[in-house]
């Protein structure tokens, strides 16, 4: 299951999961529960957003994780201790840092996932500034901004 409020994400997601959902434009909790009553395992927040962390909450199965990945830009967030209490969930939160990127580097290096199909967007290394701003900015339908370093 994707959530995505951006267009072009969503229409790349549409390819990939069993179910895409824009929040601006329904009830996503309502439709993730409609294919899943019991709720789901994990949850992977990634919008930094007190909504978002509520949502995510409310499609949990008994048992199940909050990821937070996304930088809340507030200094707090709340929690529904009542439902995080009753459903015994956990949450796990995410702080991308040094020495964490070999993984993942290995995995597309040696074409063990496949990515290419979030690139939308290539530039050469004098371009970078350029590329920053249009990803910073949602730009064109950009989804990921390639720079290639040589």
């Amino acid at each position: 299951f994707v959530t995505e409020k951006i267009a072009e994400r969503i229409r790349i997601a549409q390819r990939r999961a069993d179910w895409v959902g824009n929040p601006d434009e329904q009830d996503i909790v309502q439709g993730i529960l409609q294919r899943k009553p019991l709720g789901v395992d994990l949850v992977f927040e990634c919008a930094g957003q007190q909504e978002t962390v509520d949502e995510g909450l409310g499609l949990l199965r008994p048992g199940g994780t909050l990821v937070l990945v996304g930088i809340h830009r507030q200094v707090r967030i709340e929690f529904n201790m009542e439902k995080m209490r009753r459903k015994e969930l956990t949450v796990i939160n995410i702080r991308r840092q040094n020495n964490c990127d070999q993984e993942p580097v290995d995995l597309v290096a040696g074409e063990r996932v496949e990515v290419d199909y979030m690139v939308t967007h290539k530039f050469r290394m004098e371009q970078a500034q350029e590329a920053f701003e249009l990803v910073a900015g949602y730009r064109d339908g950009v989804i990921k901004a390639l720079i290639r370093m040589g």
